[in-house]
């Protein structure tokens, strides 16, 4: 999801050709320019903790201070079969799970009062086991401390815009992971 989602955003493609008993071929297609593509972040290695949580029972948390955007990733989660509950910034979504336990939050990382950075490390200090159940929207990653955060938290991570259909894809994946 982390590599489409990059390549994506520079206007490539990946694809996949898989022949029984001969393997499989991943292609990577991106325009020629002369800009350095940063690297891509590696996600954390996850061990699934047996049965994987079904769109109906999974909790998940949508923390986004853009009101448009947030509403379209819920409707687009709830469409999926997940109960969905919206925060605006990273100290409602704090309030939030304090008072319930979510499977998967998705994240903003720029918004006002607390951003997605202290927000998590808040989060992983109250709540250690919710480390590898965050996924990271952004708009702002090459070249800035988001990238480093990004790489060093090895969170999952979307970067803006994405479609929709990918980030219920990413939720669903890292749902099969927990």
């Amino acid at each position: 999801t982390v590599a489409y989602a990059i390549v994506n955003e520079h206007g490539g493609r990946i694809r996949l050709e898989s022949r029984p008993g001969s393997g499989a071929s991943f292609f990577v297609e991106l325009p020629v320019s002369g800009a350095r593509l940063p690297p891509t972040p590696q996600p954390r290695p996850r061990q699934s903790t047996g049965t994987p949580v079904t769109p109906q029972h999974a909790a998940v948390l949508v923390v986004d201070d853009e009101a448009a955007l947030a509403a379209a990733v819920c409707a687009a989660l709830q469409d999926a079969g997940y109960s969905v509950e919206q925060a605006s910034d990273g100290e409602q979504a704090l309030m939030r799970v304090q008072a319930r336990a979510f499977d998967l939050v998705i994240c903003d990382l720029k918004m006002p009062r607390v951003d997605g950075k202290t927000f998590y490390g808040m989060l992983v200090a109250a709540k250690p086991q919710m480390a590898e159940k965050v996924i990271f929207v952004t708009g702002d990653v090459a070249g800035t401390d988001a990238e480093k955060f990004l790489e060093e938290s090895r969170c999952r991570w979307l970067a803006k815009p994405f479609r929709l259909a990918d980030l219920v894809r990413a939720a669903r994946e890292a749902l099969a992971t927990n």
